[in-house]
């Protein structure tokens, strides 16, 4: 506990230091913080990961809190979204990291790891830094060895977020972010609107309200988060439907998106499964809570502001900001329109009890498959898209069905899944088959980049291997190497049974590195897709040491010749 509070105590001072490193230059603001971090570790014993973020007009924080490899993935398309709608210029990362000693194995699963704290410092088109320390530990005491500053830039995802994602796709338009409203916003706002500040001045008392409400009689705030959000959810929707469906809800999914620095993007309450019994409940209280204040006078437009700002917060805790985001969406009523433009329902139109839960999947699909809700009359309303964890698309079958959940296949299932890719804005699969080299528009120096990947890959797993001009799909004792500057670009026409291998390549350094595996079907997610491809970020890969079928390129003959300095250069 003192040490929590000591780190809190930091991070005040922190957030002090950090409002005077707009003029700083990068490697100011790199030594400043390789300082402030020093410091915080002799204190506590420890560090909180975090982003500093520095625009023209702001610096913020982000906490980086990430539960497990999956969602590192999430965090780094929603970052690198946030960052380029906010303009960041500079971030600087610090954390504590493990470090892996056995081939094969993850830092975390390698019992002879060690320990490190590391900083980066990136600006936008311009330098990096990267430096880190070993930690020592004594006991209960840890030492925080020397650092070591190194223009050696490891790989990864952490230094690519203010890179505007693939390189050869057209910008997306998009709008500016959401505006948070300052207190002198409010004030200026009451001053030329009068009858609308009272409004936004009603509505923050009944936030207020009702925040008080929802921590009464709980000695332990967050044991009950999760029926707490539930609650809130089923009272805000109604309040939705009352209000006639009003537009720009979607705002707020978007607010959350591009403010991490103020709601977490992953739940920060331990997982806990709500009784309906206190849903209920908490449902129960905000439904009188609601008569109270219409029987005072207050508009539904007060009332839902307070709910919804109520909402944000709470959501934000029980599920995580990522979640959340993508649920507002689900239930905003224009998303519902769009279901029934192409005759589906939203579950969101049930109530809250109704209906069982059924899950349909489509071999061609997998791992995505829709969720959703059966009614008593046996029509179907869905929810979202999402992917399954099981391996292959026979293993879920047999476990959704021992489960008790319905399961729907076949036809039923793919015209469901066509149609909510339709909602989604995602592209069908073509009928004219589109190779990468065709969207990407490649040309003598992104083929001498493929052909540098295939042979890096050949020789990471010790496989001989012949560059083949006719060799066009990249394919490596039936791999699919793929050359990855930007992440790994998957089309729609690519086989969703194919394993796809990405790899960097860096022609100016002469320098290449193998940075995963996937499946087709695992990057073909929605988080992943930008203008009619799937883009899979470094951190969604698999590690190259489980990859699947490696056991039989041991009977392979072994690598030989040509090296990469074999191959032709630029103006060969």
């Amino acid at each position: 506990m003192t040490n929590r509070h000591e780190r809190r105590k930091a991070a005040t001072t922190s957030r002090k230091k950090l409002a005077q490193l707009n003029t700083a230059t990068l490697d100011q603001h790199f030594d400043d913080r390789l300082h402030r971090v020093r410091t915080e570790f002799e204190r506590t014993g420890g560090i909180d990961p975090e982003f500093e973020c520095v625009t023209d007009g702001e610096s913020f924080q982000v906490p980086a809190y990430w539960p497990d490899r999956g969602a590192k993935a999430q965090v780094c398309a929603a970052l690198r979204d946030s960052f380029r709608r906010r303009k960041v210029n500079r971030y600087v990362f610090a954390s504590e990291a493990w470090v892996g000693k056995t081939p094969g194995l993850l830092p975390s699963d390698d019992p002879d790891r060690t320990e490190r704290v590391q900083v980066i410092a990136v600006e936008r088109n311009g330098p990096r830094r990267y430096a880190f320390a070993e930690i020592t530990r004594n006991g209960g005491t840890a030492i925080l060895g020397q650092w070591e500053v190194t223009g050696d830039i490891p790989p990864g995802w952490l230094f690519e977020l203010l890179e505007e994602g693939h390189s050869d796709r057209a910008p997306k338009e998009e709008s500016p972010p959401v505006p948070r409203l300052s207190a002198r916003d409010v004030q200026t706002l009451m001053y030329e609107d009068p009858a609308q500040g009272t409004e936004f001045r009603e509505s923050f008392e009944i936030c207020d309200q009702l925040g008080d409400l929802l921590a009464d009689q709980i000695q332990d705030a967050d044991s009950d988060a999760l029926s707490k959000f539930m609650a809130l959810e089923s009272i805000l929707r109604s309040t939705v439907r009352d209000m006639g469906s009003p537009k720009g809800i979607g705002a707020f999914a978007r607010f959350l998106r591009d403010h991490p620095d103020i709601f977490p993007m992953f739940a920060t309450v331990r997982e806990s499964v709500p009784s309906i019994e206190r849903v209920r409940h908490w449902k129960a209280k905000l439904q009188r809570f609601i008569c109270e204040k219409r029987e005072l006078g207050h508009p539904p437009s007060a009332m839902f502001g307070a709910f919804m700002n109520l909402y944000l917060c709470v959501g934000s805790r029980a599920v995580g900001a990522v979640d959340l985001a993508d649920r507002i969406e689900n239930w905003d009523p224009e998303h519902q329109a769009k279901l029934r433009q192409v005759g589906l329902r939203s579950s969101f139109e049930l109530d809250d009890e109704e209906g069982h839960v059924f899950i349909a999947l489509s071999a061609g699909y997998y791992p995505n498959g829709v969720m959703g809700r059966r009614n008593a009359v046996g029509d179907l309303f869905v929810s979202r898209v999402g992917a399954l964890s099981y391996g292959d698309f026979a293993t879920a079958v047999d476990n959704i069905k021992q489960s008790g959940i319905e399961l729907i296949v076949g036809s039923e299932a793919k015209e469901l899944l066509c149609k909510m890719e339709q909602v989604k804005g995602v592209a069908p699969r073509p009928d004219k088959i589109q190779e990468i080299w065709e969207v990407e528009n490649w040309g003598d120096d992104e083929w001498i980049e493929q052909t540098r990947a295939e042979v890096v890959f050949a020789k990471a797993m010790n496989i001989r291997y012949e560059p083949d001009r006719r060799n066009l799909k990249g394919v490596v004792a039936g791999y699919r190497v793929r050359r990855a500057p930007n992440g790994l670009v998957l089309l729609p026409s690519d086989s969703d049974e194919d394993v796809f291998v990405a790899v960097s390549v860096e022609k100016t350094k002469r320098w290449a590195c193998v940075l995963g595996w996937l499946r087709a079907s695992e990057g073909k997610l929605p988080q992943f897709y930008q203008k009619n491809c799937w883009i899979v970020p470094p951190e969604a890969l698999h590690d190259i040491e489980e990859l699947p079928g490696k056991e039989r390129l041991q009977v392979m003959p072994p690598n030989q010749e040509p090296d990469l300095d074999d191959l032709p250069n630029d103006g060969d």
